[in-house]
This record gives C-alpha cells, structure tokens and sequence, in this order.
C-alpha cells in the first residue's frame, strides 16, 4: 500500500538508522519526499510499525548538514525499508523542502516570481518561475 503522496526525489545518500532495539543499521536513501523516504538496507531486517532515528546529510546553503529525525518502519521488501516521517524537525523539514521543490518558505517561493514585491502579501496573477 502506498502511503506517500508528496512528490519524490531520486537520490543516493548515505543513512544512519538507529533501532533502540536491533542498534545501528548503515543504509542508502534511494527516495526521499516530505514524508518519508525508501531506503537499501541490503540483507538487513527491521521490524514493522516501529519507531528509529534517522540521520543523513542535506545539502543546504552551499553546504552540507546532518539531518536527524524519527521515522516509523511502514514496509520491507526485497532488501528496501520504507520510512515514514513521525518526528521532523522544522528546519529540517525546510531543508527538505528547499531540496525537493527549490525553496524552503512561501517568502522564497513567491520571491521566484517575477514582480513580486517584498511588502506584497499575495502573488501575481501570472507569474513566470525562473529556473
């Protein structure tokens, strides 16, 4: 059953999950979105409906940080382990964000539109978004 909706990212990060039970598991994000994340954990087996920390890196601002937050275990198959996020931390979500979509807020966002004014509480009627 398929649990996200939000649009995805392919991508191939390095991820730290660590299962207060079974300890620390080395895998590779081969997906990522808002809400969750499809990861390769190899010949690795984690148990359903249960609560891990996650830590992977994020590109933000020229830079790289290491994100941290909970996910719960949803699906396992063929060595791929299907994480969705219970805990995200703001920032965090923001990074995520600016990774998906290009921006982190609703100011940078309607910044990308030509003519929007910075005291503007709305967007133009036809805008045109720079890439």
């Amino acid at each position: 059953m398929e649990h996200r909706r939000d649009h995805r990212k392919l991508l191939s990060l390095e991820i730290v999950i660590n299962d207060r039970n079974l300890g620390i598991l080395n895998g590779k994000i081969r997906n990522i979105s808002l809400s969750g994340m499809l990861v390769d954990i190899g010949d690795s087996s984690q148990q359903l409906n249960t609560i891990v920390d996650v830590s992977f890196p994020v590109e933000a601002c020229g830079g790289t940080k290491q994100c941290q937050a909970k996910a719960y275990v949803v699906h396992q198959q063929s060595g791929c382990l299907g994480l969705m996020f219970s805990e995200l931390d703001a920032g965090v979500r923001q990074m995520l964000r600016k990774m998906l979509y290009g921006y982190a807020t609703v100011a940078e966002r309607a910044y990308m539109y030509q003519g929007y004014s910075g005291t503007s509480h709305t967007l133009p009627k036809q805008a045109t978004v720079r890439y």
